[in-house]
């Protein structure tokens, strides 16, 4: 099979030194920590025509490539926790995988023109883009996915 090629739609941009703070107990993860903080998905030009209908309080999916994973293991802890049995990726969420592509639930906080602000995204400055799709009830709900399995 031929390896896959993607352009990304856009670029993830977050405030400079936007950083983990210490003493925060009801954040978890730093992953927990930049979805809680608004960021800024800026899509490229010939893409821009593609938000018409996203606007504020929208629910979508976004597609990022993690590029800043070096190591594509098919085993990890999960959270990084090393006392936490090692499970395949495929049953992780960790961006480290063969193919490192992050999904995120995001809230549409604005859009002007070609740019997005949204909460929810785990992605750091500098990801790239890969889609964006609309959330769905009737598509994504998993109540709806777990009736289909039960017939």
């Amino acid at each position: 099979m031929k390896a896959l090629e993607c352009e990304p739609v856009g670029i993830v941009e977050r405030e400079e030194g936007l950083e983990h703070k210490e003493g925060k107990e009801e954040i978890f993860s730093y992953d927990d920590f930049l979805r809680s903080k608004e960021a800024k998905i800026s899509i490229f030009e010939k893409y821009c025509e593609a938000l018409e209908g996203i606007r504020k309080g929208t629910l979508i999916w976004v597609i990022w490539y993690a590029h800043l994973v070096k190591d594509r293991p098919l085993k990890v802890h999960p959270f990084k926790d090393p006392k936490m049995p090692e499970l395949g990726v495929f049953a992780t969420r960790s961006p480290a995988r063969p193919c490192p592509i992050g999904l995120s639930l995001c809230y549409v906080v604005s859009v002007d023109g070609c740019e997005l602000k949204v909460k929810g995204l785990d992605a750091v400055d500098g990801t790239p883009v890969i889609d964006l799709k609309l959330y769905s009830r009737g598509l994504d709900d998993p109540r709806e996915v777990l009736a289909l399995a039960r017939g």
